[in-house]
């Protein structure tokens, strides 16, 4: 529910009107009560690939909205990405013109795209996708079976979050895929949505009929609707039981956590038993390395020992040494080993989202393209 538009006015036949109507309407919408948000999101994860920060700006006005961000990515490709630079963008919507223009003020050029586009573009990848799936070899059936467990807790934890008054709602979503013929595991993820809503928020009713007429203008119902249908057929039941389990979650969201983890993510029952598991195993390979060890000591010893009788010093003292900096190098990796293990489930990454402030009233923010700026063809 993040992005915005204005007012402007076309279509008249008299200069003068199109002289005088702009400057008007630019009274108007500063007298016009607004919603201006402010956010920031910041995500981290996937060894540091995935690290970020942006800040977000948005305010609504009537049947306008306008967004201004400024992104700092700062993952390991930053210096192919901005150099770590921030990189400031604008997105306006115009539900009275349907239409949406995306600003780069550093270059001062914008793009353009109408709602008839978006609504075309939607219903070909839609085409598209049917076109696929009934294909023959699009219908054979799957290698691979995936169910999907839902869990949406209501913790009963309530704080002060950003200022406002907000309660704990954690969802998570968690896909196992298992091979059909063998019933071996061959994948999963998780996915953990942890939010902070509040019915505290000024400007809720305001922010919630701008993007209802915003779906009515795109005239998206229908289309979202066979969108569900697909998704339901993705994802089975989950997606109903998602629905019906946050019927009661109330409020906008003043932080939102979410967290996708490759891999599984164990239940405290699992964890308990993978812990004895490895507890076991690690006994049993440290006696097993504690009899190895006795016995490349006794070589060594006994190496050392022959070295001297023949004289050679140096060697005898480079054969202790030797085995004494292999068994310190041996205890480093394994200690560095254990630090990194115990830890089930691949890869993760995290975004968090944060309200940082709301205000109403009158605004000043320019619903329209700047004079300077060049409009250029979207790729």
């Amino acid at each position: 529910m993040h992005r915005s538009s204005r007012v402007s006015a076309t279509g008249l036949s008299s200069r003068g009107l199109l002289l005088a109507v702009p400057a008007l309407l630019a009274l108007a919408v500063s007298a016009h009560a607004a919603v201006v948000m402010q956010e920031k999101t910041v995500s981290s994860g996937f060894g540091g690939f995935g690290n970020g920060t942006s800040e977000r700006t948005i305010v609504i006005a009537g049947d306008r909205s306008r967004t201004d961000e400024l992104s700092t990515y700062t993952g390991r490709f930053k210096t192919i990405a901005g150099g770590g630079k921030p990189r400031a963008s604008a997105e306006i919507t115009r539900l009275d013109r349907e239409v949406f223009w995306y600003l780069d003020p550093a270059k001062k050029q914008y793009t353009e795209l109408t709602f008839a586009q978006l609504r075309e573009q939607v219903a070909k990848g839609m085409a598209d996708a049917q076109s696929e799936m009934a294909k023959p070899e699009a219908r054979k059936p799957d290698d691979v079976v995936t169910t999907f467990k839902v869990d949406v807790k209501r913790t009963g934890k309530k704080e002060t979050i950003n200022g406002f008054a907000a309660e704990q709602f954690i969802v998570t979503l968690t896909a196992t895929s298992k091979d059909k013929s063998s019933g071996q595991e061959v994948g999963s993820y998780t996915m953990t949505m942890d939010q902070w809503l509040s019915t505290a928020v000024p400007g809720q009713a305001e922010v919630q009929a701008y993007y209802k007429q915003m779906a009515a203008k795109l005239g998206m119902d229908p289309q979202l609707q066979r969108a569900a249908g697909a998704a339901m057929a993705m994802y089975g039941d989950a997606m109903k039981e998602i629905a019906a389990k946050m019927k009661d979650m109330k409020g906008y969201p003043v932080r939102s956590a979410l967290t996708i983890q490759l891999g599984a993510v164990l239940t405290p029952e699992q964890q308990a038993e993978l812990e004895k598991k490895q507890a076991a195993e690690q006994q049993a390979a440290a006696e097993e390395k504690k009899k190895k060890d006795a016995e490349r000591d006794a070589a060594a010893r006994n190496d050392a020992a022959r070295d001297a009788a023949h004289g050679d010093v140096t060697g005898a003292v480079g054969g202790f040494l030797g085995r004494r900096l292999a068994k310190a190098a041996e205890k480093k990796a394994n200690a560095n080993a254990q630090a990194n293990a115990g830890t089930p489930g691949g890869p993760s990454i995290t975004v968090v989202t944060d309200l940082v402030s709301v205000t109403t009233g009158p605004t000043t923010a320019s619903f329209d393209v700047p004079s300077d700026f060049k409009k250029v063809e979207r790729k």
